[in-house]
Order: C-alpha cells, then structure tokens, then sequence
C-alpha cells in the first residue's frame, strides 16, 4: 500500500470514530427529549405483549377445552349413531328374515294348492273321460240295438213279403189253370 491508501484508511477511522461518536451524541440527545416517552412506551408495549401472551394462553387453553369437548361429543354420538345403526341393522335382518318365512310359507302354500288343483283337475278328467267312455257304450249298445230291431223288422218284412210273394212257377201254372177255365176246358 501507498502513503495515500495509508492515510486515507487513516482518513476513513477517524470518520467512522466521529460517526460513531455523533450517533452516540444524537442517542444522548433522544434520550433527553424523548426518554421518559420511550421507557412508558417500552412499558406499555412489555404490558401490552403480557396481556396479549396472557389472553392468547387462556383462548388457547379455550379452544383447547372446547375441541376436547367437541371431540367427546362427536365421539358418542358416533356410538349413539353406531348403535342405531347396528339396531336398525338388526331390526333389518330380523324383518328380512321374517319376511323370506312368510314368503317361504307362500310357496308352499301355492305348491300344495297347485298339486291339490292338480289331483282335481286328473279326478276330473277321470271322471270325464269315464262319462264319455260310458256314454260312448251307451250309444253304441242303443245303436247295435237298432240296428238289430232294424235287422229283425227287416227280417220279418222279409218274410212276410216272401209268404205274401208267389213264387215265379207257382203263379205261372195259376195263370194257366185261370188260361184254361177260360178259354174252355183245355187242359193238359
């Protein structure tokens, strides 16, 4: 270093000792004019902080209180809604179940209707079928009947109309004896 870098390091600590001096001055110079105000005001701020550091404690102790609070709330009425719920749950199957037995009953009734309407329906298509059977018997004996009475009134108009009928031969030497009377006496 120079002799002028020298001196004006030199230069530059006397400056920064006589700032330093005239901060030090102008700190005095508050302290007179203002220091009463600033030690009340650094009071009252200290005050101010304790008071709030004082309330900000007890509404965190508050909230801390009522969320503990709010938690137990909450916390049974879940267990008052679970247990509502596993009733309702249980009330739920129990109805499902005694509705699955009644419908169950149901169909056993309809099954035992539907095989007792099944066994009257075959009754009645026995006796159905036993009516037409006899009927068809009926009718056929009535027929066979008729048709016999027929055959015999047959027979018998036969009859009569080959007793009543004169036979070729038999008429023809009638109406030559009846030829001969005629005609004189002539005869064989």
């Amino acid at each position: 270093m120079d002799n002028k870098t020298k001196k004006g390091s030199r230069g530059n600590s006397k400056s920064d000792s006589g700032a330093a001096a005239e901060a030090d001055n102008v700190d005095k110079i508050r302290d007179i004019l203002f220091g009463n105000q600033m030690r009340e005001m650094d009071q009252r701020f200290a005050s101010l902080e304790k008071s709030l550091a004082r309330d900000l404690d007890k509404l965190r102790n508050d909230n801390i209180l009522q969320i503990e609070s709010l938690k137990s709330y909450v916390e049974s009425e879940i267990d008052i809604l679970g247990s509502k719920l596993g009733a309702e749950e249980k009330a739920r199957i129990e109805g499902d179940d005694e509705l699955e037995d009644q419908l169950k009953q149901q169909v056993k009734l309809i099954d035992k209707k539907l095989a007792d309407l099944g066994k009257q329906l075959d009754k009645t298509a026995r006796e159905i079928n036993q009516k037409m059977l006899k009927q068809s018997q009926d009718f056929s004996n009535e027929l066979n009947n008729q048709i016999n009475e027929a055959r015999e009134r047959m027979d018998s108009h036969r009859q009569e109309l080959g007793a009543a009928k004169v036979d070729k031969l038999t008429l023809s030497e009638i109406l030559n004896n009846l030829a001969l009377q005629v005609t004189g006496g002539e005869s064989k």
